[in-house]
């Protein structure tokens, strides 16, 4: 099992603690030192709090279960606008934003500059800037990137 593997098993016990879920985990390397980033939200939104909280009881339980043994930062936050959605259900809880989205259907791919309208099982329903209703199934979404207004 990868390292990756382990952090998300290890966190799901407090991420469930706060009805939280795991939106990526990501392995890098910065100012010299190993740098562990966990991306974690809600369906309401996550509070400063509750990453502080997970930071905690993630960072103790990796201590604990000596899973790394060479010295890490740990940082628990939510996923910035600049992140792309990876989960279906953070596409629920953006309606009514707009994106930049790639896809694919067949193979062919697309692109479409849209407002999220709605989420049906696994069918996304984008409204495109030109007023086209525009559905994509979640596994033909190759990335979503919200478009900020300014």
């Amino acid at each position: 099992m990868d390292l990756q593997q382990k952090i998300k098993e290890l966190s799901a016990p407090f991420l469930s603690e706060i009805d939280a879920f795991m939106v990526d985990v990501h392995l890098g390397h910065a100012d010299q030192q190993d740098v562990i980033q966990l991306f974690v939200d809600t369906d309401s939104g996550i509070t400063i709090q509750q990453c502080a909280y997970l930071n905690r009881k993630i960072g103790e339980a990796l201590e604990l279960q000596n899973i790394i043994q060479h010295f890490y930062v740990l940082e628990v936050s939510s996923p910035d606008v600049t992140k792309p959605l990876k989960l279906l259900r953070q596409y629920r809880k953006n309606i009514g934003r707009r994106f930049r989205v790639r896809y694919r259907k067949g193979d062919e791919t697309g692109e479409i500059l849209a407002r999220l309208e709605d989420v049906e099982g696994e069918n996304v329903t984008f409204i495109t800037t030109s007023g086209e209703t525009c559905k994509v199934s979640f596994h033909e979404i190759i990335e979503t990137i919200e478009e900020l207004p300014w």
